[in-house]
């Protein structure tokens, strides 16, 4: 019968644990507007949000406790960076054009 309650309280004790808010495990230790991954594998952006877990701390049964947390959004999909450097022919163009200025000039 010891056994029994020993295994129960383990049991029990793992129920208490926290589960994380749906889609804010991709915005851990990220900053707001961040990429992120959401629970379903898309993507997307860390926006803020309000969270709520259980709190045990006066006992059984728990109180609701609301707190400020990042959760992926796909709706807050960060562009993608665009790359500033010329295409190879408009870079070409461009020094044939000042060599002919420069044959001008003299």
């Amino acid at each position: 019968m010891n056994r029994f309650a020993v295994v129960v309280a383990m049991l029990a004790g793992v129920a208490w644990g926290d589960i994380p808010p749906p889609d804010s495990s991709g915005c851990r230790d990220k900053a707001v507007g961040a990429a992120c991954k959401r629970d379903d594998g898309g993507e997307g952006g860390c926006v803020k949000a309000t969270c709520s877990r259980n709190d045990y701390s006066n006992g059984p049964p728990p109180t609701q406790v609301s707190y400020e947390c990042l959760t992926c959004d796909a709706a807050a999909l960060p562009a993608k960076k665009q790359s500033c450097a010329t295409m190879p022919a408009e870079g070409i163009a461009g020094l044939l054009g000042l060599l002919l200025l420069r044959r001008r000039a003299r």
